[in-house]
């Protein structure tokens, strides 16, 4: 019986040792691109007692601190859908398969079906300028609707939950959204069981922007990889973005981490730093066509293959070893960090005109995020 229990232990071991690793309280003020972001920071304090008074707030022309006391659930508020749509893919018995609403040809070729969604989730909250949204007592979330940063400049999310966005429907919602965009912190917020993307940046200006020390849980038992991993993560199609990753745990995802590019006007430089990208069982990094991706110093652990293949057009500099890392000192004055791997498989991808593209940018930036990084 203490051979059992002992081979039980080993195997649970590696993923909470690699957990462990990663230290969500290392980073305490906004670094990388998102630097110069303050948000709130000088307007009153208020505490919405409804969603109503939620979403009046968020939307605000006022400078604004909104205290989320509560855990605030959207879900049923809009009441509910039915329409023809399709299973993404058709799981076994056991498990549970996702579905899709019908939008850019997602069904085609697919297994028709009646899909039933909560229409609040289809639609996010609206976040105007000057806003910090927290929670001080630990319990403060959002269930069933994300919010949209649109036209939005100083924004600063930390320390919430936002989940359970039509989790079991592909174009159900998405949990983070930048849409027009300067000087935004997204910092220790959880996204788990959402829909479609946990952050998405769409067809406009997104710079300034900060994503650090959050919990990306891809864990779904609807999932279109039938393995309760999520497809949908990370993608950015923005017409010009500035973004830096930095010191999040990214878990049990199956693609789009991230996805960037694609489309005849995208230019997206993505600064991915230091993150913890953790079990994936099928693809990683997509860089697509408008693309500039500079991943530096992350944890790979337990993946598959860390580049999709069938991404195209798109430029990644990987750095995988001493030679690469020396290549920045031109570039940024200093090395870049080396990408660090458990359990997984070295890409090897190094198109220095990323750094070409990203000299261009701020250093101050660049170089900040790397001082920082703690995995």
């Amino acid at each position: 019986m203490m051979r059992v229990a002992t081979t039980l232990f080993l195997a649970l071991l590696p993923a909470a040792v690699l957990a462990a690793k990663w230290n969500q309280g290392c980073i305490s003020s906004p670094v990388g691109f998102g630097y110069r972001t303050t948000g709130g920071a000088g307007g009153r304090t208020v505490v919405p007692k409804d969603n109503n008074e939620l979403k009046n707030y968020l939307n605000s022309k006022e400078k604004l601190i909104i205290n989320l006391d509560k855990t605030y659930d959207f879900t049923a508020s809009e009441g509910y859908g039915t329409e023809r749509g399709c299973f993404y893919k058709k799981c076994k018995k056991v498990q549970i398969s996702e579905e899709s609403l019908t939008r850019s040809g997602t069904c085609n070729g697919r297994l028709q079906t009646q899909v039933k969604y909560a229409k609040a989730g289809t639609s996010e909250l609206w976040v105007s300028s000057y806003k910090t949204i927290l929670t001080t007592n630990g319990k403060g979330a959002i269930k069933g609707k994300g919010l949209r940063l649109k036209n939005a400049q100083q924004v600063i999310v930390r320390d919430i939950t936002i989940s359970d966005i039509n989790p079991q429907v592909i174009w159900g919602g998405d949990a983070l959204v930048f849409d027009n965009v300067q000087n935004a912190w997204i910092h220790r917020v959880t996204t788990v069981r959402i829909g479609r993307q946990h952050l998405v940046s769409y067809q406009q200006t997104n710079v300034g922007i900060t994503v650090s020390s959050c919990f990306f849980d891809g864990t779904n038992q609807y999932s279109a990889t039938c393995d309760n991993t999520q497809y949908w993560v990370w993608l950015f199609w923005g017409t010009r973005d500035e973004i830096t990753l930095i010191n999040n745990r990214v878990y049990n995802t199956a693609a789009r981490v991230p996805h960037a590019g694609g489309w005849a006007k995208a230019w997206n430089n993505i600064h991915l730093i230091g993150n913890f990208m953790d079990n994936n069982p099928h693809t990683g990094l997509e860089p697509h066509m408008g693309s500039n991706i500079l991943a530096e110093g992350n944890l790979f652990s337990r993946y598959k293959r860390i580049i999709n293949g069938r991404a195209h057009g798109g430029h990644l500099a990987l750095v995988d070893n001493a030679q690469e890392a020396n290549t920045c000192v031109k570039y940024f004055g200093q090395k870049c960090l080396v990408n660090k791997y458990e359990k997984s498989r070295a890409a090897k991808r190094f198109d220095e005109s990323v750094l070409v593209a990203f000299k261009s940018l701020d250093r101050t930036a660049i170089n900040g995020a790397r001082k920082a990084v703690c995995i």
